[in-house]
């Protein structure tokens, strides 16, 4: 039965990872063939000639040319009767004992249209010239077969035209790269010593990589064998110093002494490898290869990935003889922390310390993890704020999640224990460690306002003050009612925490904006209180009209040295000239509708308190208004009580404002922040 080459390498699919792929193969081909060699090691070579083409439809940052082709020259045994009978045989098992499946050169066919052998070798004492082509088409066709003349092993593989769009797009690789790329697939030669000189060659500006040279710079730093099911493994460990943009260490499987796929991230196997390891006041990168039997025996033909499940989960049947890719990395893991416990160690302890001063500092929201070592553990270490903050938000959902759905599993369950009390207990308490935390987040959020408020009462250093608008958009913003806005974006328990309750409010609007009288006053501050519907204290209620119960009235005036003045040279003035024309606007219009036409009822029974905040008073200005049946409180504030109109007016400064808000909070701030 004859197997036609185009249907074997219609099933190999390569992906954009596997672009060197092809080359890998031609490279391990002439290594193999170089093992076979009586040649001293000295004299073991391998040269691959770069040949470019155009620039790739998406360029590249380095402005770098597809690859169209491919030469690589050995001087190994060449293509000898053994070595040919092979390469004509689907499937070969020839050269079993070196890795070779028979299948990489239908991996070559994937990616190019041509394979072309031009090999001189010696055989049965006489030497001979074979040369013959690989295509889908004409599959194995002998092009000529001779006597050779030169008496020098030399074998030339082409590999010609990139036919494979994904492949040729995305072959823009500099030299560097490649370079870098064969030297990791074929470290496991290097360090078993078996690994001949290669050079590569970019033949288009005649630049040249020695890989021998680029293992110089990689140390094998330790060798470790462990078990799993009976199945034995080696570890190669290697370490690089730290240079250049590389960001990450590698774990290599590897398969028939090749790497086989995509590196592994070991900071997925083990987080505390998020970064490069400190050691001896340097910073080194790992490159760990993993070889085994059990690797060997379950590699595609491909050699692009093995059959080997990633976890158990994905096994239909629980079969412990299946090794999978999680159990064989938490060994990796724990071996690596074994070996470089100390280095480790310090590593982790830095980032622990970073990521408790966060919370501390910035992000008290999570103060419950301060407590909880074995999520502080589980946090990769040296993460950047924003991806820290991602991080910690991640395991903050989750775990309320999960607390909330257990509490609700309880409630919802009939069949109540003594075991199901216990964790509900439990779950009780977790889920009132992460309402403190949200509690201490919130509290965070008003020590920021008071600082910032306090701030924008300094002057500049142009002795510019901020406008009144600035101080008034703090606490509320202005041209808005709590309508149009939600609790949490305003400020109002910076005055008093009981206003934040009041059934309407209005900011900077226009009276008749919200009500149906004409006036063009516009009150800083205006908030009406409708009789109690909601037994929350912090309720809003979708109802503004009727007989209200009180109503309170803001007003601010601009910080600064002039701010205090109502008329700039004379302070014969009264402080509730500023406010009673507001109150009576509602007192004595007959009709009186709120913005949505229902009608207040506003009498002069009804409680009325106006708060007057300004920058600072002058003795003038004290001085008159005491005059005028003004009194002083014990705070250092002033204020008037109206009887038959049942009104209370308070003025004081924007600091003593600031210093009550400060002096209410100061107890959950030392609680929370100490």
């Amino acid at each position: 039965m004859e197997v036609p080459v185009k249907n074997i390498v219609e099933q190999v699919d390569l992906t954009q990872e596997d672009v060197l792929l092809p080359l890998m193969e031609c490279i391990v081909n002439s290594i193999i063939s170089l093992q076979q060699s009586d040649l001293p090691d000295r004299e073991k070579k391998i040269q691959i000639q770069i040949i470019r083409g155009e620039l790739p439809q998406s360029p590249t940052f380095e402005n770098v040319k597809t690859i169209n082709s491919f030469k690589i020259i050995d001087n190994g045994i060449g293509f000898n009767t053994k070595n040919y009978l092979s390469f004509e045989t689907p499937f070969s098992q020839i050269n079993k004992d070196y890795g070779c499946k028979g299948v990489g050169r239908f991996t070559v066919l994937a990616a190019y249209e041509k394979y072309l052998v031009d090999s001189n070798y010696q055989e049965n004492g006489k030497w001979f010239n074979r040369v013959f082509s690989f295509t889908v088409q004409k599959e194995v066709n002998k092009i000529d077969f001779k006597e050779s003349k030169n008496k020098n092993y030399k074998t030339v593989i082409d590999l010609e035209n990139c036919n494979n769009p994904l492949v040729l797009e995305k072959s823009a690789i500099p030299l560097e790269r490649i370079a870098e790329a064969i030297m990791q697939h074929c470290l496991i030669y290097y360090l078993n010593e078996k690994l001949p000189r290669i050079e590569v060659w970019e033949k288009e500006n005649d630049q040249v990589e020695i890989i021998n040279d680029l293992f110089a710079k990689v140390s094998q730093d330790k060798e470790r064998e462990f078990e799993l099911n009976n199945k034995k493994f080696r570890l190669y460990i290697t370490k690089t110093l730290k240079e250049g943009n590389r960001k990450n260490n590698y774990l290599y499987y590897c398969a028939n002494s090749r790497t086989v796929g995509d590196a592994r991230n070991l900071k997925y196997i083990n987080n505390i490898f998020n970064h490069p390891i400190l050691m001896n006041g340097n910073n080194y990168f790992f490159d760990i290869y993993l070889v085994s039997d059990y690797l060997n025996q379950n590699v595609y033909k491909t050699r692009n990935g093995f059959k080997i499940p990633k976890e158990k989960e994905n096994l239909l049947f629980d079969n412990s003889d299946i090794l999978t890719f999680q159990e064989i990395e938490q060994k990796v893991s724990e071996i690596i922390e074994e070996e470089y416990d100390s280095y480790i160690t310090a590593a982790r302890e830095k980032s622990l310390s970073k990521v408790q001063s966060y919370i501390l500092e910035k992000a008290p929201r999570y103060n419950s993890f301060l407590k909880n070592p074995k999520i502080l553990k589980s946090i990769p270490p040296n993460l950047p704020e924003d991806k820290l903050e991602e991080h910690l938000y991640s395991i903050s959902y989750n775990a309320r999640k999960s607390v909330e759905k257990n509490i609700e599993k309880f409630i919802q369950n009939k069949s109540v224990n003594e075991e199901a009390i216990k964790q509900i207990i439990d779950d009780i308490k977790e889920k009132t460690s992460y309402d403190v935390d949200s509690l201490a987040d919130y509290m965070m959020r008003r020590r920021a306002i008071i600082d910032l408020f306090d701030k924008f009462l300094d002057a500049d250093e142009n002795n510019q003050y901020k406008l009144e608008e600035d101080i008034h958009n703090l606490i509320f913003p202005m041209g808005f009612t709590n309508n149009e806005l939600d609790f949490e974006n305003h400020n109002l328990w910076l005055l008093d925490e009981r206003f934040i309750t009041y059934k309407f409010i209005a900011s900077d609007k226009p009276i008749t904006s919200y009500s149906q009288f004409k006036s063009r006053k516009e009150a800083d501050l205006l908030m009406v209180d409708t009789p109690k519907m909601f037994d929350n204290p912090i309720s809003f209620g979708d109802r503004s009209s009727g007989e209200v119960n009180s109503m309170v009235i803001f007003e601010f005036k601009r910080p600064g040295d002039i701010a205090h003045q109502k008329r700039k040279t004379d302070y014969r003035w009264e402080f509730s000239d500023l406010i009673e024309p507001y109150f009576d606007d509602f007192l004595y219009t007959p009709i009186k509708k709120n913005y949505k036409g229902n009608q207040v009822i506003i009498k002069e029974t009804t409680p009325k308190f106006g708060f007057i905040i300004l920058d600072i008073v002058p003795e003038p200005l004290a001085k008159y208004n005491k005059n005028k049946g003004w009194k002083t409180t014990p705070f250092g504030t002033y204020f008037k009580i109206e009887s038959e109109t049942n009104m209370h007016i308070e003025v004081m400064t924007f600091r003593k404002l600031v210093e009550f808000s400060r002096n209410r909070h100061n107890p959950f701030f030392d609680k929370l922040f100490a």
